[in-house]
């Protein structure tokens, strides 16, 4: 009896190892594809910040923010595209994208602003972006995204930014 026991806890143990070893794989697969769609949401944002913009600017500005609004809003898509994400913490990242979510229409907002000229409501919307982001970063380092929730600061290291 005892040798049966320790043949079904041999057995299970094994089966909780090769499922944790594939869970693994599965999060470092689902990870891998989010920090790339956050790569390529980066340089988007990066060539469109580095752009030279036309109009006076409060056009300007609103044309910025739209356009950051429809980057943020193609990333969302690509990163619900993925599926659920896998645990451990996947519920890290669902929250993560809807903090992206929060941050896109907050874009769309203030560009909206701009254009009615009311700075006082875009600056506004700009500084809870800013909280927001802060949020979502911590959500996505929380998952163990290594690309995908980095702060501009630290996106922009490499480039000589301090």
């Amino acid at each position: 009896m005892t040798a049966l026991a320790v043949i079904a806890l041999a057995i299970a143990v094994s089966g909780c190892r090769r499922s944790h070893h594939q869970d693994s794989v599965a999060k470092n697969r689902f990870v891998n594809s989010a920090d790339e769609i956050c790569g390529e949401h980066l340089q988007a944002m990066l060539t469109l910040l580095g752009s030279e913009q036309h109009g006076n600017q409060w056009r300007q500005q609103a044309t910025r923010n739209e356009s950051i609004y429809r980057i943020m809003a193609t990333s969302i898509q690509r990163l619900e595209g993925l599926g659920t994400a896998p645990d451990p913490h996947g519920e890290a990242f669902g929250s993560y994208v809807k903090t992206l979510k929060a941050r896109a229409s907050l874009y769309r907002l203030a560009g909206v602003a701009d254009l009615h000229r009311d700075g006082v409501f875009a600056v506004r919307m700009e500084r809870r972006v800013a909280q927001i982001d802060t949020l979502g970063d911590g959500y996505a380092q929380s998952y163990g995204l290594r690309i995908c929730g980095i702060g501009a600061r630290d996106a922009t290291k490499g480039l000589g930014a301090k």
